[in-house]
C-alpha cells in the first residue's frame, strides 16, 4: 500500500504542475519514480521478515548447524516463502499502479 501511495502521489504532482502532459508521459513519470521506490520497499521487506527470525538464525549458527539443515527448517523456510511472496507483490504493484494513475491522473479534465 505504502509504494502505491508513493508512486500516486507522484504522479499527481506531475501532473498538477504539468497538466498538459500526456498519459504515456504520466506512466513513464509513475515507473521511473516505481523503479526507484520498489528497491527500497523489497530491502525493508527483507529486513523486516528476517528480523523476526534472526535469534533462531543466531542459535543454529551457535550450535555448528549446516546451511542446508538452516534453509530445511520450517520457521526459516516459511521467513524466505514470505520474502519471496511479498517481493513478487510489490514487482507487480510498482508498475500496475504506475499505469492506472498515469492514465487516470494525466486523463482528467479541470
Amino acid at each position: 500500500m505504502d509504494l502505491s501511495v508513493d508512486i500516486t502521489s507522484a504522479v499527481n504532482e506531475v501532473v498538477k504542475k504539468c497538466p498538459s502532459i500526456s498519459r504515456l508521459e504520466a506512466v513513464k513519470s509513475g515507473l521511473a519514480v516505481a523503479r526507484a521506490a520498489m528497491g527500497t520497499m523489497t530491502t525493508t521487506l527483507l529486513l523486516a521478515y528476517s528480523g523476526s527470525c534472526i535469534s533462531l538464525l543466531m542459535a543454529f549458527m551457535a550450535q555448528g548447524t549446516p546451511l542446508y539443515n538452516i534453509l530445511n527448517n520450517n520457521q526459516v523456510a516459511s521467513e524466505i516463502i514470505n520474502t519471496i511472496a511479498g517481493s513478487f507483490g510489490l514487482a507487480s504493484t510498482a508498475p500496475f499502479t504506475a499505469l492506472m494513475s498515469g492514465v487516470i491522473l494525466a486523463g482528467r479534465k479541470k
